[in-house]
């Protein structure tokens, strides 16, 4: 139809399958139902560069770019903490390999990436937490930058798509600071915010005229890797027209099975889950007292474990940094957390994770 199109989102990808399936195989028709497609390539693709120096380091083929075009990708972000993991080659590998398919890498550069379908244009921008790997150009979250590129960009297309590799893995909500940088996106002339990086699934929120996916969670990924996460995870459809937003966003189900490939979700738990966890958003009740206990246990292991790979490779060195990082305000109140939510009756609803882990 001229003058609306439909965008689809998906979170995490990475191509990596066991036993050599076609990652999308299950989820073909689904991706296909859409004008455009996105989703975060938390991957390397190259088989040459310099490896990062940390715990988890992720890469596959070049090759491996002929399953996205496969499965009608149009763009993907760069702007995650693994796309750089062979440094500056295996970014331009990862770069070539999308670009020689015909599909639009977005976060690494400052201009964006505008689509246009049916006569309506989306220019989507991208951004990442953290530092990169020397020589891989990767745009990093600045508020007041990402606040001000979207707002010069607000008029020069129809709508603006703003990609955000941001949070706490593992948690199940977006920090008040968060929340409070997504509304001011949408304020500035942004329709839709797609996050990505906690590997669960997160609030989706209607905001003035605008739509937020905190997270849309692990897509296509290995739902064991790094620590066990949640198998749940969503498809997110909007439709577009060049005045605004049409009618309500649709959230399809899926589970990652232990091949790593996506497939249709049989019952509605995932949708009453989402529900849940965007209603505190909403409506406002999400403290950071209570955030801090939701983010404590999977935040604290995570980074333990990092430590002990480290100690274990490097000696004694990153045991001092680990004191000093214990004694950081954040992790502190981490601290805090643990013990209030032990004591706490009800408590917060995780994705994937009891409360006792």
């Amino acid at each position: 139809m001229r003058g609306r199109i439909r965008l689809t989102a998906v979170g995490d990808i990475w191509l990596q399958t066991a036993g050599g399936r076609h990652p999308f195989e299950e989820v073909g028709r689904l991706v296909r139902d859409k004008d455009i497609l996105f989703g975060n390539l938390e991957t390397a693709l190259s088989e040459t560069g310099e490896r990062a120096e940390k715990h988890h380091v992720i890469a596959t083929s070049p090759d491996a770019a002929r399953y996205l075009a496969d499965a009608g990708f149009d763009i993907l972000s760069v702007a995650n903490n693994h796309a750089g993991d062979l440094g500056a080659e295996g970014f331009q590998n990862t770069l070539d390999a999308l670009t020689s398919r015909g599909i639009l890498p977005v976060g690494d550069r400052r201009e964006p990436a505008v689509i246009e379908r049916n006569g309506v244009s989306v220019g989507f921008i991208g951004y990442a937490t953290g530092r990169s790997p020397r020589g891989v150009s990767i745009n990093r979250l600045v508020e007041e930058d990402v606040v001000r590129d979207v707002a010069s960009l607000a008029g020069e297309c129809d709508h603006i798509a703003v990609s955000l590799h941001w949070g706490v893995e593992m948690a199940s909500y977006p920090s008040p600071a968060q929340i409070d940088l997504a509304r001011r996106l949408v304020d500035a002339g942004a329709t839709l915010i797609l996050g990505h990086h906690a590997h669960t699934i997160q609030a989706i929120e209607r905001y003035h005229g605008g739509l937020i996916a905190y997270s849309l969670g692990m897509f296509q990924f290995d739902p064991r890797w790094p620590h066990n996460v949640s198998e749940e995870a969503i498809m997110l459809s909007v439709d577009l027209c060049a005045g605004g937003v049409v009618g309500e966003h649709r959230a399809t189900p899926l589970v990652v099975g232990g091949d790593f490939v996506p497939r249709p979700a049989e019952d509605e738990r995932i949708l009453s889950l989402v529900d849940d966890i965007s209603r505190p958003v909403a409506d406002g009740t999400l403290t950071w007292s209570r955030w801090f206990e939701e983010v404590a246990p999977a935040y604290m292991r995570m980074n333990l474990e990092s430590y002990r790979y480290r100690v274990r490779r490097n000696g004694i060195l990153p045991l001092l940094e680990m004191g000093a990082w214990f004694c950081t305000p954040f992790c502190l109140r981490c601290c805090a957390g643990l013990v209030r939510r032990r004591f706490r009756r009800e408590p917060v609803r995780r994705s994937g994770q009891s409360d006792g882990e």
